[in-house]
């Protein structure tokens, strides 16, 4: 049986640093060592070929829509009225729209859209309504936990 060449198994001190780096990603190579047991160097070194390897995809910050004025999410399940490409191209086009995910179903896509309220809500769904057959909106009331991280349980070797 073949190894997926897209898995890159996380050894014990590779799991500590992704750890480490899923809390604060802003913590410094030698606070990571300090808490695991290594030297900035070392945990510089395994850092970069967790990043060459595609492990860490990148580093970001986690802004607070609400206090830039959009106080409302919504999730858009969509089905195209044409060409899936088309339909991508169209809702890229909204800078609202925060991801977009093909999914199986009744539905191609559901996306994640953050707006000032609901007249800019039904303003961007009547933008997207002539790339879609069918559009069911979901608005969020309030989000129990999001920005979890991913269990690295049986990443490791």
């Amino acid at each position: 049986m073949g190894k997926n060449p897209r898995f890159h198994a996380l050894d014990r001190v590779d799991c500590s640093i992704v750890r480490a780096l899923q809390r604060n990603g802003r913590d410094s190579f030698a606070e990571i060592g300090k808490a695991i047991g290594l030297s900035a160097t070392s945990v510089a070194e395994r850092i970069r070929r967790l990043e060459e390897a595609g492990v860490i995809e990148g580093y970001g910050v986690r802004l607070a829509a609400a206090k830039l004025g959009y106080p409302v999410t919504a999730f858009i399940l969509a089905r195209p009225n044409g060409p899936d490409a088309r339909f991508v191209k169209v809702v890229k086009q909204r800078s609202e729209i925060l991801a977009c995910h093909r999914v199986t179903g009744d539905f191609s896509f559901i996306a994640q859209a953050v707006v000032r309220d609901v007249t800019h809500l039904e303003e961007l769904l009547n933008f997207l309504e002539p790339a879609a057959v069918h559009i069911v909106t979901l608005v969020v009331l309030s989000t129990a936990f999001e920005g979890a991280p991913i269990s690295l349980d049986s990443a490791s070797s």
